[in-house]
């Protein structure tokens, strides 16, 4: 998807290993050093530390290398042993401490002014899963020898905490956390903006049930690897500190997304759509890449997008929330040079999530997304991408789906089809009405409801997918408009519903009224509907076309046991129970009597007691 301009507003016991691998090296940093290897202190920066609370460390190391961030100069790891007797392996990174200043323009824009604290040094974060003695020694090597620390020992107090987001064991369908909690995905895609933003935009969010977005950790807000090959951008990686432990304050889980460009083209040739002239890949930079097919096909590339994932696990991953690892934005609308050789594409995936489990602790869920209408069955069906997902918009379709797209449910509803029988959770993970183009731009403007928000959130809900839609247009549409109420209902409505033990599955409903759409989930003890008046779309509101009221109806559930059932019928605009009701199923069908619908509800239905 595009990047919209944004507004602008005034660990325990481990181990160290410094390991050598021959190969080419990733260039020369500021960091390189030329010192004998030595480990000369490490030190516990977590006060009283806690089961399920991040623990983190600080370790002076010197070394010889030509850049802190290859694997192949140095690799920093943390060899924790746990109470349990299992022995895990850490990676460590290099960090540098910042200050951030925001000063104000003239114009009314913000700048972020970073400067550097302190030298920079080694720290390793762990997130301990059990309470009790954790014990650590600290290995290394480099080009020079090996060295080799003291042990450590910290001990851990119990905790509570739900441990990470997993796809369900009961129900692959849907994602719960280590203690089986479900997880449903409620929130947008916040995937770039000045850390000032973020400060507005996750508590709002929260504020309102939101319990999910997503990041472009790629994107130059908080990418690592701009400018020179071998020199990652700490400045960024402290940002996305703060975004993180905001994440955590206001429990918003974060989807990762780690890239995002479509084109690598060398200095002084014509730059294209999402093509960073300082990418690091780039030949011009000091990488090995002359085009996207370089990038996925060169060992030496592979080898280097590597030491991301190692870095971004080693920074990010000891959070519970980090959702899951997305490897790329829509990875099918890259460089024609490569966009259509599947299998290359393909390998590269399963390669970099099979990396990303074997480097990282919590073996969060790793993915992959395509754009708009993409459908790559062999994607989905590839066990290392724990989840499959959908993108599509108004606004960039084929004819025929432009015309559907004037229905947010519909649009989603042809769209998950494809998506929803690989055995494993699924999302609409980008919609919404684009805002490139002036003429549809106004279109999204004068939806002052949100309808096609509020209908891209339901749809998704009641065909079984593992969350809400996910709205693109965070920063210049629903920020602005102050659409975060949207939220609060269906946050009201999914609370409590058992995802991962219902056996949910899509049920079979015959309606009186031809004006109705209704989508549902027949599970034990629960089934739930959303009942949504097909007249009711954001492009008849906007063009200020009729939309009559469906009158009172009926709708039959099939397949229902006989006896009595309990029926709560919900607001989804404000939220709460509209009414109740005792009804039997008889004949195997449970017929409920609806009200005159201008909008949508949504149906809890129970066996009765």
């Amino acid at each position: 998807m595009n990047v919209p301009p944004m507004r602008r507003f005034p660990f325990c016991f481990f181990t160290v290993f410094v390991c050598l691998i021959d190969s080419a090296g990733a260039g020369t940093s500021r960091w390189a050093a030329r010192e004998p290897l030595r480990i000369s202190a490490l030190e516990v920066l977590t006060e009283n530390p806690a089961q399920w609370r991040r623990l983190e460390f600080r370790a002076q190391i010197s070394g010889t290398y030509e850049t802190p961030f290859d694997e192949n100069e140095v690799a920093v790891d943390a060899e924790v042993a746990t109470p349990s007797g299992r022995t895990l392996r850490v990676p460590a990174f290099f960090y540098q401490e910042f200050e951030r200043r925001v000063r104000g323009r003239a114009d009314g824009t913000t700048q972020e002014i970073m400067t550097a604290v302190g030298p920079p040094e080694w720290r390793v974060r762990y997130l301990p899963a059990e309470a009790g003695r954790h014990s650590v020694r600290i290995l290394a090597r480099d080009r020079t020898g090996k060295a080799e620390s003291a042990p450590l020992t910290v001990l851990v107090a119990p905790g509570p905490g739900r441990g990470f987001i997993r796809v369900s064991k009961r129900d692959p369908h849907y994602f719960e956390f280590d203690d089986g909690t479900p997880y449903f995905a409620i929130g947008m895609n916040i995937v770039e903006g000045p850390l000032s933003e973020y400060y507005r935009w996750i508590p709002r969010l929260a504020k309102n049930g939101g319990n999910f977005s997503r990041l472009w950790i790629g994107h130059p807000h908080f990418a690592l690897e701009l400018g020179p090959m071998g020199e990652y951008r700490l400045d960024a990686a402290w940002k996305l500190d703060r975004v993180m432990e905001l994440s955590e304050e206001y429990g918003i889980h974060q989807k990762m997304c780690i890239d995002w460009i479509r084109h690598i083209t060398p200095k002084g040739e014509p730059r294209k759509q999402f093509d960073l002239e300082d990418y690091a890949y780039s030949v011009s930079n000091g990488g090995p890449c002359r085009n996207m097919r370089d990038f996925f096909e060169l060992p030496e590339a592979r080898r280097l997008f590597k030491n991301r994932l190692r870095y971004t696990v080693a920074r990010w991953g000891a959070s519970t929330h980090v959702m899951a690892w997305e490897l790329w934005n829509e990875i099918n609308a890259i460089d024609r040079t490569v966009r259509d050789d599947r299998s290359l594409i393909l390998d590269w995936n399963r390669e970099m999530c099979r990396y990303l489990k074997s480097i990282d602790p919590a073996r969060h869920l790793t993915t992959n997304s395509l754009g708009s209408s993409g459908f790559w069955e062999e994607m989905w069906q590839m066990p290392e991408n724990d989840f499959a997902q959908m993108h599509n918009y108004y606004g960039w379709h084929r004819p025929e789906d432009e015309e559907l797209a004037r229905d947010m449910a519909g649009l989603m509803i042809k769209w998950l089809e494809p998506v929803r029988h690989f055995f494993k959770p699924y999302l609409f993970a980008e919609f919404g009405v684009i805002r490139e183009k002036p003429e549809i731009r106004a279109l999204c403007d004068a939806d002052t409801q949100g309808v096609h928000l509020h209908n891209g959130l339901w749809a998704p809900l009641a065909y079984g997918a593992a969350g809400t839609g996910h709205i693109w247009w965070w920063g210049d549409y629903v920020d602005p408009k102050n659409l975060y109420y949207h939220f609060a209902p269906v946050a009201r409505f999914v609370e409590g519903i058992p995802w991962t033990t219902a056996g949910f599955r899509q049920a079979t409903i015959d309606s009186a009224h031809e004006q109705l759409r209704v989508l549902g989930l027949r599970g034990e003890p629960l089934s739930i509907l959303w009942v949504h008046n097909k007249l009711h779309t954001w492009w008849r509101v906007v063009h200020k076309e009729p939309v009559p009221p469906v009158p009172p109806s009926e709708l039959a559930l099939a397949e229902m046991r006989d006896g009595r059932y309990r029926v709560e019928i919900w607001d989804t605009w404000k939220g709460g129970v509209l009414s109740r009701a005792e009804i039997r199923a008889a004949g195997g069908k449970l017929r409920i009597r609806l009200p005159e619908l201008a909008r949508d509800v949504a149906l809890k239905i129970y066996p009765g007691r």
